[in-house]
């Protein structure tokens, strides 16, 4: 929230040549109260209520067709770098079933935030319908703006969704209005739809990861759906919140190829482990890096590479970019792509 503050400040600032403005703190921090103006911000953020959830009306499944492309963008609402790019490159090709938004609004999802980094540049024209996930970022402003903006303007009727042909069923979940975890009642719902899907295949979009080689990992992800991960029920999981690229190998337990796609609009700062790590191919200016599998993950090929659209500072900060995916009856490609649309990865997920 204090983030948020600072932003809405700084349009009276300094354009930086990266993008964005230089903050004018104004009143309170030129008149030296910088605690009391911190603490007002939190106070704001006592007073604000968390919006009620919004919850499926019944367990009935929306429709997708069976020869469907589908884009998908995690942690893009900056309206900064590369999300805006990804944007047009995304309008440009249109046609798409479904595009799909895996959450985070910044730096808060406050009205204004969603307003501008989210809505306003939003592809609208590029996809039959358009479906938006939870993100931590919208709750910290308590989500009003996500459910109340956002949600309607999608005609999105709530937080999670699913659709199904007649091979597959997608299905978004909501991890963010209880933090990293699914309530008992998301869960119930889950686990009827699944087993309302019969033999469907079953792929998961959520924000956060359930196991991750760089970040915390799922624990409470994997105990709600315990049963699933047993049954090897889910064939292909994709999720943002590391803003990273992240493309896992098939995990030996629960037999799912898990997908981190959180690399939509944040500049992130290269790590050290990923810059020093193996490389594996370089394609369209950045690098496939390998990191073996750990206690918690499989292995992985995780992008690495320099940010052109952070201008003065590209060796800085990781590449940008979205995902595509194409349904052709029972098969699924899966492609990623640079913010310009270059295609850097594509492989069969069945």
């Amino acid at each position: 929230m204090l983030q948020s503050a600072i932003a809405a400040h700084a349009k009276a600032g300094s354009a930086l040549k990266a993008g964005g403005f230089e903050a004018q703190f104004g009143e309170g921090f030129a008149g030296g109260d910088w605690w009391g103006w911190i603490r007002s911000v939190f106070d704001h953020v006592g007073a604000d209520k968390r919006c009620p959830i919004k919850r499926p009306a019944d367990t009935n499944i929306g429709s997708i067709a069976d020869k469907a492309r589908v884009a998908v963008l995690a942690d893009w609402g900056t309206n900064l770098y590369g999300a805006p790019v990804s944007a047009s490159s995304i309008d440009r090709v249109g046609g798409y079933e479904m595009l799909l938004h895996l959450g985070d609004i910044y730096y808060s999802g406050t009205d204004e935030e969603t307003e501008e980094r989210f809505i306003n540049a939003w592809p609208k024209r590029a996809a039959k319908i358009s479906r938006a996930l939870n993100g931590n970022h919208e709750m910290y402003s308590g989500g009003n703006a996500y459910f109340n903006k956002v949600l309607p303007l999608f005609d999105q009727t709530s937080s999670y969704f699913a659709l199904q042909n007649q091979h597959w069923l997608l299905v978004g979940l909501d991890t963010a209005y209880v933090d990293h975890e699914l309530d008992d009642q998301q869960t119930a719902w889950l686990r009827t739809v699944v087993s309302n899907a019969g033999p469907r295949k079953l792929v998961l979009f959520s924000h956060h990861q359930p196991f991750s080689r760089l970040d915390r990992q799922g624990p409470k992800l994997q105990a709600a759906l315990s049963d699933l991960f047993r049954r090897r029920r889910i064939t292909a999981w994709y999720w943002g919140h590391e803003h990273e690229c992240v493309i896992y190998d098939r995990d030996l337990r629960t037999g799912l190829l898990g997908r981190c796609i959180g690399n939509g609009g944040i500049p992130a700062p290269r790590k050290s482990v990923v810059m020093n790590a193996h490389s594996v191919q370089v394609v369209n200016d950045v690098t496939w890096k390998h990191l073996p599998a750990d206690e918690n993950a499989p292995a992985c090929l995780i992008l690495d590479g320099p940010n052109p659209f952070v201008a003065g500072e590209e060796q800085k900060f990781g590449p940008h970019g979205f995902l595509t995916l194409e349904f052709d009856g029972p098969g699924l490609t899966e492609r990623i792509h640079l913010p310009d649309g270059r295609e850097i990865f594509a492989g069969q997920v069945i």
